[in-house]
C-alpha cells in the first residue's frame, strides 16, 4: 500500500504547491506598482487612472474619488482583461509628494537601485544561474518522476506520468524566465528606451530597475501625460514600458 500511497501523496502535493504558484504569479515589474496610483495610456490614446492590483492575467484600477455616470450608477473599480492588457500604451507611476515620510523612503529606494549591495547582486546572480540551469532542472524533474512510476503501483495508473510532467512544467513555469546579457548589463544603470508613437521614435530617460518578458520597468523618467486628472502632475514618474513597443537603446553615462 505504502507504494501507493506515497507517491499519489507527493503528486497531491506538488499539485497543490503548483496551484497555489501559478495563482498567485504576478510580473515582476508589474508587481512593482501592486497596490499603487496609476495611470495607464492605450494605444488607442485614453487615459485611465487609479489604484492598481495585479492578478497573474488581469489588472484592475480602483478609483480614489468614484463618481456617478449618466444612469447615475456610481463604478468605483475599471478591470482590464487579458486581450485589453495586450492594449496598453504604457504605466505611469507618480512619485511621492516632496516632504513626505512615503518621498524619503521613494528617494532611499532609488539609491539602492542605483548603487546595489553586494547581496543584492549575489541573490540576482544565483538567480539568473538557475534560469541557465532550469532545463536541467526539468530534465531532473522527469526523470525522477519516471523512476518513481517504474518502481511503484502508480505507474499502473493511466495518465499519471503525464500529469507529473505537467505539474513539474508547469511548477517550473511558475520562475520568471526573461534572463537577457544586454539588459542585465543595463539594470540599475540610466538608459534610454526608445518607443514609437504616433509613426515618431521618441526617446525616454530613466534608471532601468527591472525587466521581464513583457515590459521594462524604468525609474524618474521625464515624461509630461497629455490629461487632466483633477490634480497636479509631476514633472517625472515611474514608468512601465511594454517590451512590444519600446526597446531599450542606449546607456547613459
Amino acid at each position: 500500500m505504502l507504494e501507493f500511497w506515497i507517491p499519489m501523496v507527493l503528486l497531491f502535493v506538488a499539485a497543490t504547491v503548483t496551484a497555489i504558484a501559478t495563482r498567485r504569479k504576478r510580473d515582476r515589474c508589474l508587481r512593482f506598482f501592486n497596490k499603487e496610483p496609476v495611470m495607464i495610456q492605450m494605444k488607442s490614446g485614453t487615459w485611465l487612472w487609479g489604484r492598481l492590483t495585479v492578478y497573474p492575467k488581469a489588472i484592475e484600477l480602483n478609483f480614489e474619488k468614484p463618481s456617478p455616470d449618466a444612469l447615475g450608477n456610481i463604478k468605483s473599480s475599471y478591470v482590464l482583461y487579458p486581450p485589453e492588457v495586450e492594449s496598453i500604451h504604457k504605466i505611469l507611476q507618480p512619485p511621492p509628494l516632496p516632504g513626505t515620510k512615503e518621498y524619503k523612503k521613494w528617494e532611499k529606494e532609488i539609491e539602492r537601485i542605483a548603487h546595489p549591495s553586494i547581496f543584492r547582486r549575489m541573490r540576482r546572480w544565483f538567480w539568473n544561474l538557475f534560469n541557465t540551469l532550469r532545463d536541467a532542472v526539468s530534465q531532473s524533474l522527469s526523470m525522477i518522476l519516471g523512476n518513481l512510476k517504474s518502481k511503484s503501483v502508480m505507474g499502473k495508473i493511466s495518465g499519471a506520468d503525464k500529469r507529473a510532467g505537467e505539474i513539474g512544467n508547469t511548477l517550473l513555469g511558475t520562475i520568471p524566465n526573461a534572463y537577457e546579457p544586454v539588459l542585465e548589463k543595463y539594470l540599475s544603470k540610466r538608459v534610454i528606451v526608445e518607443m514609437i508613437e504616433d509613426a515618431t521614435v521618441l526617446e525616454f530617460s530613466g534608471l532601468l530597475q527591472e525587466y521581464s518578458g513583457k515590459y521594462l520597468l524604468l525609474r524618474q523618467v521625464a515624461i509630461q501625460p497629455s490629461v487632466d486628472t483633477g490634480a497636479p502632475l509631476p514633472d517625472r514618474f515611474d514608468v512601465i514600458f511594454p517590451r512590444n513597443q519600446a526597446l531599450v537603446r542606449h546607456r547613459l553615462d
